[in-house]
């Protein structure tokens, strides 16, 4: 078996890591241009000006608002105001919505956290491979081989850390980002509710 790893080439390991980093890199700048850049938090000026229109019912000018803003909150609010008139429970409406709007929130994130988690591990797996590597030359008096298991193991693993930590990093991040969002859309709908229900 050692032999079958130590005639693996150096370079599928430190592959599969980069592989990895260009995935996770993707998703880092996509979701800091969806959740920092285009999704700002709620403004309170805002959000009493939605509260004003629908406690002056003046609904069609609610809607246009909630249009206007891009949050989850006046997705939300949308559709409760388009829901008004219906006999369906306001509350499953918004409890619906808000799990459709947390699911595009989430979107890659479980990704970027897989990878935060197996992109140490393959650096791991590139350590034991170089190691193996290193005994079977210095087993087989190769110094060469020797020196290049050992330069393989140092390598994978340094580059499986360079990825899991930025990735482990912003993966916290924009989760905790997300529950912020649906947290301050949470507060907004239950306000909306109240002013639709009186």
């Amino acid at each position: 078996m050692s032999t079958i790893i130590a005639g693996l080439p150096d370079w599928i390991i430190t592959s599969m890591i980069l592989l990895v980093s260009i995935i996770a890199l993707a998703i880092i700048l996509e979701r800091t241009y969806f959740l920092v850049r285009k999704l700002k938090m709620l403004d309170l000026q805002e959000e009493r000006q939605l509260l004003t229109y629908i406690r002056e019912r003046k609904f069609d000018d609610a809607i246009a608002f909630c249009r206007l803003h891009n949050h989850p909150a006046y997705n939300v609010a949308r559709v409760l105001i388009e829901s008004r008139d219906g006999k369906i429970d306001l509350k499953n409406i918004a409890s619906e919505d808000l799990i459709r709007e947390l699911a595009i929130l989430e979107r890659y994130l479980p990704a970027l956290g897989t990878i935060s988690s197996v992109a140490p591990m393959l650096g791991l797996l590139g350590t034991v491979t170089g190691m193996i590597k290193a005994f079977s030359g210095f087993a087989n008096n190769q110094g060469t081989q020797l020196i290049k298991g050992i330069d393989e193991a140092l390598i994978t693993t340094a580059l499986g850390l360079m990825v899991a930590i930025p990735a482990l990093i912003m993966y916290n991040y924009f989760s905790r980002r997300v529950a912020l969002i649906i947290e301050e859309a949470n507060i907004l709908v239950e306000m909306v509710i109240a002013e639709l229900e009186r």
